[in-house]
């Protein structure tokens, strides 16, 4: 028997919200969550900027506008933290003159229709997190999960969360992939010894189950899952996806953090 007691993406609730923190739904949408023209201004402003690539993956058909902290969590605090501010000055470029902050708005949403206040995460002597990178995705995304406490050595204010979700916001939709396909099935530590050697993904016999939700994003939307869950991408190399994200971590407090 499977986790989920629905199999499609849910309205934003509180009660849903607690239901995706407990792996009990595959997902949360708000549909148009940002209008048309004003995805389509932005992903004409970001083609024109040079994006990023996660130089710490092998073979991972993203690139960014922003900075990471997964790139950068095995290193002196400072190496991070010394990027932010000139992350945060380039993506608020993209949004002039647009009168948008979507990070804000997301935390506002949360906060208004899921009763959980959000704010970005900060790093005690260091201060606040980057939060709400850009992606541009061409290609597959393999299996794969995300959860800073597993996945990062060091202590952070982010590996003290009690689960780890995303919201992402979708500016471009073209050619062939982009679907987003959420399984039912929950990294642990156990099958964490299941991924292969020296990659960021994970082989298909680590799911437990069949029980899978597929997504074609449609622009506009924003789209909330838990990243404990194993996910993937699809894609093709002519295909364009861009859309903006940060994770959101569930404090010990109740309260959301945020940083991408």
């Amino acid at each position: 028997m499977g986790n989920w007691i629905r199999s499609q993406l849910c309205e934003l609730t509180e009660s849903n919200l607690d239901l995706l923190l407990d792996f009990r739904i595959p997902g949360i949408i708000v549909e148009r969550f940002l209008p048309l023209d004003v995805c389509t201004q932005v992903a004409a402003r970001l083609r024109e900027m040079a994006f990023g690539h996660y130089a710490h993956l092998n073979e991972i058909p993203v690139h960014h506008v922003g900075v990471c902290h997964n790139q950068w969590a095995h290193d002196e605090k400072s190496v991070y933290f010394g990027k932010t501010r000139a992350a945060q000055t380039e993506i608020d470029r993209v949004y002039e003159g647009l009168g948008i902050d979507p990070v804000r708005m997301v935390a506002q949403a949360l906060a208004a229709r899921a009763n959980r206040e959000a704010d970005v995460f900060e790093e005690p002597g260091f201060g606040k997190y980057f939060a709400g990178a850009f992606r541009r995705f061409r290609g597959h995304g393999r299996l794969h999960v995300d959860h800073a406490p597993s996945h990062i050595r060091q202590p952070w204010a982010v590996t003290q969360i009690r689960r780890q979700l995303t919201w992402n916001l979708y500016y471009c939709m073209q050619g062939h992939g982009g679907e987003l396909v959420i399984y039912d099935t929950i990294h642990t530590p156990h099958n964490e010894r299941r991924k292969v050697p020296g990659e960021y993904y994970f082989p298909y016999d680590v799911l437990e189950r069949d029980d899978r939700l597929r997504v074609m994003p449609a622009v506009g939307d924003l789209i909330i899952f838990n990243t404990q869950n194993f996910h993937e991408i699809f894609g093709t190399p002519d295909g364009e996806r861009i859309s903006q994200t940060s994770f959101i971590g569930l404090k010990p407090d109740g309260s959301l953090g945020l940083w991408s």
